[in-house]
């Protein structure tokens, strides 16, 4: 039992990792609700279960010196992209609701934000190097049996949730204080912050890429 304790604080970790999708789930719980921000989290679960598969089943074939800044430049792109359209979409719902002067209720689609978290999640192939690096440390202490290492990566992410859930109801707890301007402020600066993060990425994986070709 204590060999599991470690998924503890690892899951802690994951909650509080100051990426995109650490600030995407916040502003959904407070501007949505902690349902549509836990149905987000169902998605972001299901690329962690994706990411681990790969990881164990194989990811020192995928994951190399040489491809690596490929990865992180790839991701990067799709990154910067989610960034732009989300800015560019948010910007023209805003002009349409000031000029017919009606709020717009959405009635969010729950599948598709499960689908939204899954791929926010599947883009940062960091997350990708980070299980992996997980597996890499419990694999040789579980004597790579596959029911514990299942029951580590079952027992970090449940922390995860956990802790998000609790995230999520102190941070929808502001939503009564705040103006459909004050959101509408928040959404486009993290959709700039997800673009930066994007941009960072290619130049970061660019840059790798010159300094080994050089």
């Amino acid at each position: 039992m204590l060999d599991f304790l470690p998924a503890i604080p690892l899951g802690i970790l994951l909650s509080f990792s100051f990426g995109p999708l650490f600030f995407i789930l916040l502003e959904t719980s407070i501007s949505k609700g902690i349902k549509q921000a836990f149905l987000l989290d169902v998605g972001v679960v299901f690329s962690d279960i994706t990411f681990f598969s790969i990881a164990y089943f194989g990811a020192s074939k995928i994951i190399t010196e040489e491809n690596q800044p490929a990865l992180f430049v790839l991701g990067g792109v799709l990154l910067a992209s989610y960034g732009a359209l989300s800015f560019f979409k948010t910007y023209q719902k805003r002009k349409k609701q000031q000029k017919g002067k009606v709020k717009i209720i959405e009635i969010p689609n729950l599948f598709s934000l499960a689908i939204k978290g899954y791929f926010l999640n599947i883009i940062n192939v960091a997350v990708l190097f980070f299980w992996t690096g997980v597996l890499f440390v419990i694999g040789p202490k579980f004597e790579m049996d596959t029911t514990k290492i299942w029951l580590f990566f079952l027992a970090t992410v449940s922390t995860y949730v956990a802790v998000n859930l609790c995230k999520y109801y102190f941070a929808s707890k502001l939503k009564s204080k705040l103006t459909d301007s004050i959101l509408y402020r928040m959404k486009q600066a993290l959709n700039v912050f997800v673009f930066i993060c994007g941009i960072y990425l290619v130049i970061d994986g660019s840059s790798s890429s010159l300094v080994e070709i050089i």
